[in-house]
């Protein structure tokens, strides 16, 4: 059998760069700033992928932290808080980071191949070489440049077990199932909405008294969940375009940038402008 020629780390890099202006990697979300900014308490609600291109980032979560540079890639395993301080090139003064949710199919698939019992693992934050998953990385590019989804998805589901082949099993523990999570995912579809309690009643089936009580059980509550999302996809915009904080401001509800602008800045002690991209 031939073997296979050694994939150089750099052409990789150069193709996953690619992605960025690839019309056809829409599942990608490619994080970009202009200026050193910390983000705090960043709500990731599920497994997610990414990959640093440009620049430096350090993601922190309790007792975990990893510092990544140019060529790392990171995986946040599931449901946490994570503070993240992110840093363009000194040299070129870019910043660019490529992000996936891992999604439920993905991760079904991964728990259908493992088949094995899952072991209990600690860990959050995980901070690999990109030269430990060239292969998968290689494949998943390749697919999404040539629009074949279904392929993407197969190198995403091989990194998975890979990755519990090294021990990292918390991936493909299922989290459990909360109603503020699928509150957020109605508001996450429509985040300028003038949301009302009724809404959720009638799209969940619950009395207004049931549905304050199960979310106040969750630690929460229904203003909290709706500023959580909305702040989260404003956190989204201002990271991968340069829309006016104005115009996320009105994309996320709000009729005053001022009023966007304080609430944003009391949810990630951040400036929406620290970030550089407008």
């Amino acid at each position: 059998m031939m073997s296979r020629a050694p994939i150089n780390p750099e052409a990789l890099l150069e193709q996953l760069e690619a992605l960025a202006s690839c019309k056809l990697a829409g599942e990608c979300l490619h994080i970009k700033a202009q200026m050193p900014h910390t983000v705090k308490s960043m709500d990731i609600e599920r497994p997610t992928f990414g990959l640093v291109l440009h620049g430096s980032k350090r993601i922190s979560c309790a007792d975990q932290a990893v510092q990544l540079q140019a060529g790392d890639v990171f995986l946040i395993t599931g449901r946490c808080l994570v503070d993240a301080f992110n840093a363009p090139d000194v040299r070129n003064g870019r910043f660019l980071v490529i992000t996936l949710n891992l999604c439920d199919e993905v991760l079904s698939a991964a728990r259908i191949l493992w088949a094995q019992p899952l072991r209990r693992d600690n860990a959050q934050i995980i901070g690999l070489p990109i030269e430990a998953m060239a292969e998968s990385l290689l494949h998943w590019s390749q697919a999404l440049h040539q629009g074949h989804y279904e392929q993407a998805r197969v190198a995403l589901v091989q990194m998975v077990v890979w990755l519990c082949r090294q021990g990292y099993h918390s991936l493909l523990a299922p989290p459990p199932e909360r109603l503020s999570d699928r509150v957020h995912a109605l508001i996450a579809s429509a985040p300028a909405r003038r949301w009302l309690s009724r809404d959720f009643e009638q799209a969940l089936n619950l009395s207004g008294a049931s549905l304050r009580r199960r979310l106040s059980s969750e630690g929460t509550s229904l203003s909290q969940v709706l500023l959580n999302a909305r702040m989260g996809h404003a956190l989204k915009l201002l990271s991968t375009t340069s829309l006016p904080i104005k115009t996320v401001a009105a994309r996320v509800g709000y009729q005053s940038s001022q009023s966007f602008t304080r609430q944003f800045s009391a949810r990630y002690q951040l400036q929406p402008a620290d970030i550089g991209n407008q």
